[in-house]
């Protein structure tokens, strides 16, 4: 853990860094091609398995944290190439109890041999299929009920490991008597003769440790600020709250801000990068940027230090100030200049993996001298800046920021609380009442 300063500078990273994993596995065609990838959770780096079955084990926090992967954190491309991509999917997905925020198109959702049949599966499978997935069913197995679904389904996957030939034989001719067009996928491939067996058998696509072992991807990343997340979920749920009242608040935590312009830049397929938060938060929908938040809740990757906020609007606010032709530019290149120092990337690094542009030489400048002021301000020595901004300038600007940063922390440093009732359905709330239509924003100005 580095150390954090108390007045701005940073020095290190604070303990609010995290490991952002998943894992991957091929999935080939019986003549040795590259179809696609299973993405699978992974509690860390070293994990061997995704840990199903222990006690504790929960799909619906594997799931999240792998969308919440796919969603912000790693572009489709680096987890499934240009192929298919497979993610497991629990009933708390299906029914819509929490949202799939990934991208139709090349991701087929596995739903999961512990997910009961019922009518409010089978609906929100039909929803799903409505919105452009395709659906596999996991691990099937004889007089499996969820073969009932099969008519909604483009793949089936089965076990190997599971039966005897066969067994096998016979369920693979059920499948094909039930849907003659249905992809069957054979899982547990660890032997040659395993491989054997399934080209016999008339599987078309494979998968196991014989192919490949899961992958694991990690890389270093920012947990979000639950009080100010749990916000903005109360304030995303009121209609009457506005783009720039959300953005101000996204601004308030560098996690939440890089996930965001990482989802529209590198996900949406925008084509011109986005360089503020009013207009990423446009472009990514409230909807999607509601399913971000969410999916971070469950996935428990968040803090609740109030110091990592408090700096973040101060340096967003100060950047508005010091520059005032272009504040939506200056104050989202604040926070994420905050976010590259927190992770130790230059700023060129940042801007590409986030997809912004790079910043304008004025607003350069004016990150620098922050960066130069509050560092020389933090060792307790004189500062020399150049023409384009003082001292004092600076001086005012960021005590305006430690200000208005100070009354927007009040305001959502509320305890959070997140139950699960025994339903399975997750619950969310901020510790208050949520904001009414008539909640209205801070009247300070905005990035």
């Amino acid at each position: 853990m580095r150390k954090r300063s108390g007045y701005g500078g940073i020095s290190g990273l604070p303990d609010i860094g995290m490991t952002v994993c998943v894992a991957r596995q091929r999935i080939e065609d019986i003549d040795g091609r590259l179809v696609g990838h299973e993405a699978l959770f992974r509690p860390s780096r070293s994990a061997d398995g995704s840990g199903v079955g222990s006690e504790g084990f929960d799909d619906d926090l594997a799931t999240a944290t792998v969308i919440s992967a796919v969603t912000t954190e790693f572009a489709l491309d680096e987890i499934g190439g240009s192929d298919l991509l497979f993610v497991n999917l629990p009933r708390s997905f299906v029914v819509g109890e929490l949202p799939v925020s990934l991208t139709p198109g090349r991701v087929v959702l596995e739903l999961l041999e512990r997910v009961p049949v019922d009518a409010q599966v089978r609906a929100g499978l039909e929803r799903l299929v409505d919105r452009g997935f395709v659906i596999a069913l996991d691990d099937v197995m004889p007089d499996d009920p969820r073969l009932a679904l099969l008519g909604l389904c483009g793949y089936v996957k089965i076990d190997l490991s599971t039966m005897s030939g066969q067994e096998l034989a016979e369920l693979v001719a059920q499948v094909r008597e039930l849907l003659p067009g249905v992809v069957l996928v054979a899982e547990h491939i660890e032997t040659a003769a395993d491989r054997e067996l399934a080209t016999t058998l008339g599987f078309d696509l494979l998968q196991g440790y014989l192919l490949s072992r899961p992958a694991v991807i990690a890389r270093e990343s920012l947990a979000h600020h639950n009080p100010t997340a749990y916000r903005l979920l109360s304030r995303l749920s009121v209609p009457s709250s506005s783009t720039r009242s959300l953005a101000r608040l996204a601004a308030a935590d560098p996690a939440i801000a890089a996930r965001l312009l990482r989802s529209v830049n590198n996900v949406t397929g925008v084509r011109l990068p986005v360089a503020d938060l009013v207009r990423a938060i446009a472009l990514v929908g409230r909807q999607r940027f509601h399913s971000i938040l969410v999916l971070d809740m469950v996935a428990e990757l968040g803090h609740d230090d109030d110091e990592l906020p408090l700096l973040a609007v101060a340096r967003s606010r100060a950047a508005q100030l010091l520059c005032p032709d272009e504040p939506l530019l200056a104050a989202t290149a604040a926070v994420v200049r905050l976010w590259s120092q927190l992770l130790d990337l230059t700023p060129a690094e940042a801007d590409l993996w986030l997809g912004v542009p790079p910043a304008t030489a004025r607003v350069r400048a004016m990150c620098d001298a922050l960066d130069a002021y509050l560092e020389a301000a933090d060792r307790g020595v004189p500062v020399t800046l150049g023409d384009d901004f003082s001292p004092l300038a600076i001086s005012i600007a960021w005590l305006t920021g430690l200000r208005e940063g100070r009354e927007l922390i009040g305001q959502v440093a509320l305890k959070p609380r997140r139950t699960r009732p025994t339903t399975g359905r997750w619950s969310f709330s901020a510790g208050a009442p949520a904001p009414t239509p008539t909640d209205t924003a801070p009247t300070s100005p905005v990035p």
